[in-house]
């Protein structure tokens, strides 16, 4: 049976935070509504508390994976059981403001918009909140400048994601960059809001392991720079995902902890050699690799004569 909002929400050890996360999307004064429960095989009590919200709200559905598959194969398969005629992406450690589903559908069905967007407030580790504005790029400049934030907003199912068959490959900004390449229009309402909580665990936490800069920020930005260069886009569009792919590579090469910083570098610059030059016109890979291991700001002089004389770099 259709409804008119399908919230999913992918699931992996997040207990202590999942409890005020379901009663947010319970709680959605749009009650026509389902949630698609992914559990990614925790191994904390997270399987439990979805059993005990299932068993007050018929509203909730459970994938629970026996092995874990990742946040990008946990939203496809929440995708692929999703029946309403939107959907959206609630994180499990994140909640909704109540009207949340109800002003963005409200909003969609008016416009005719394929995508129908709210505005993300961040709840740091101190309780401090921050807001960030970026419905206002959306409004003057247009749909392109919707990347990143996607949790903020509804999706057209049939129009948009399925009709262009648009899944999650690795994360986010690879689906994103398709679902706004083909919505008619994005809509936005700068007064309902998701809840982005930020921790320790959070995925844009202070230190990034190597893999995780690899699989994620590398990953996205090489997705990105290979969709721009094969879809049409104005030069002030084209320009402008240069600019997210040239951030996507240095903001998690930033938070590398030290002691991966000569071997992150050396990754870093094979990507810019195959990929995005950065405006590092440097042909020579070695000579690249040294440019980045000294502007990087975990590194010193000293290290970058240490780690030359010991070949690291």
């Amino acid at each position: 049976m259709s409804v008119k909002v399908s919230i999913i929400i992918p699931v992996f050890n997040i207990a202590p935070y999942l409890d005020k996360c379901m009663e947010s999307a319970c709680r959605q004064t749009l009650t026509d509504i389902e949630i698609i429960a992914v559990n990614d095989a925790s191994t904390d009590n997270s399987l439990d508390i979805l059993h005990k919200w299932q068993r007050h709200d018929a509203r909730i559905k459970i994938i629970n994976h026996k092995t874990n598959t990742l946040t990008a194969a946990a939203r496809n398969d929440g995708l692929d059981m999703a029946c309403g005629e939107y959907v959206c992406f609630l994180d499990g450690d994140d909640y909704l403001d109540t009207d949340f589903c109800e002003k963005l559908y409200n909003l969609a069905k008016r416009t005719d918009a394929d995508i129908a967007k709210g505005m993300a407030k961040t709840i740091n580790p101190d309780k401090s909140t921050h807001i960030t504005a970026d419905n206002d790029d959306i409004v003057k400049h247009g749909k392109f400048y919707f990347m990143g934030r996607l949790w903020t907003a509804l999706y057209n199912r049939t129009r948009l994601l399925t009709a262009h068959d648009i899944k999650f490959h690795i994360d986010f900004f690879c689906f994103q960059i398709q679902a706004v390449y083909f919505a008619n229009k994005i809509a936005c309402d700068d007064t309902t809001f998701y809840n982005y909580v930020r921790h320790e665990n959070s995925c844009d936490s202070d230190v990034f392991s190597i893999e995780k800069w690899t699989r994620l920020n590398l990953g996205h930005a090489n997705f990105i720079y290979d969709w721009i260069n094969n879809h049409t886009y104005t030069d002030a569009t084209r320009k402008f995902y240069l600019d997210q792919v040239k951030w996507l590579y240095f903001y998690g090469y930033k938070k590398l902890a030290k002691s991966d910083v000569a071997i992150g570098c050396k990754i870093l610059a094979q990507n810019i050699c195959e990929h995005y030059n950065c405006g590092y016109n440097c042909a020579n890979l070695k000579s690249l690799q040294h440019k980045l291991y000294r502007k990087h700001p975990k590194t010193t002089f000293a290290d970058y004569l240490k780690n030359i004389v010991l070949h690291k770099i």
